[in-house]
């Protein structure tokens, strides 16, 4: 597979139009569609799954702010390329993820969290916070950690703006 788009559609089980896989191309999925729910789920779950509520919700206020600074669809942000770390190490997207076995509770909870929040922001027009990155200082302190703006703590994870 040529790219992020088509390692993400396989990895998701999502639906591949056959001609436009043999050109080395994949439809976006529709804005408001279950392909666009689960591409945005799965970066909820694996920036945020041990995080509280909260947590996963701002991280769904990043993909939203960088949505509409962009103008490009929610799932199309998940998938750009370096904006989320889940996507850059494609194979390690847990398999559990797609095939839904091996679940213990607290990740069940965390898939249904993820969900919900991923069809929340796709459809309401609930108002967002405005923020565009978030880094886990536990992990990594990226360069631009310093220029963050309206810098909170939630969970393990630093948010905030850059303009």
């Amino acid at each position: 597979m040529s790219t992020r788009r088509d390692l993400a559609v396989a990895l998701l089980g999502l639906p591949v139009v056959a001609g436009a896989a043999k050109a080395g191309l994949t439809p976006e999925p529709k804005p408001y569609s279950e392909e666009a729910a689960r591409i945005i789920a799965y970066t909820l779950y694996a920036e945020a799954r041990g995080e509280p509520f909260k947590g996963k919700m701002a991280v769904a206020s990043v993909i939203q702010t960088r949505a509409r600074r962009s103008g490009l669809p929610l799932a199309a942000v998940c998938l750009q390329d370096r904006q989320f770390s889940c996507w850059n190490e494609l194979d390690a997207v847990p398999g559990y993820f797609m095939a839904g076995t091996g679940i213990e509770t607290d990740d069940l909870q965390a898939r249904s969290d993820c969900y919900g929040i991923a069809w929340v922001l796709m459809t309401s027009t609930r108002k967002w916070d405005y923020l565009t990155h978030f880094y886990n200082p536990g992990k990594a302190t990226p360069s631009w950690a310093g220029e963050l703006r309206g810098v909170r703590t939630i969970g393990r994870h630093v948010f905030g703006f850059i303009d």
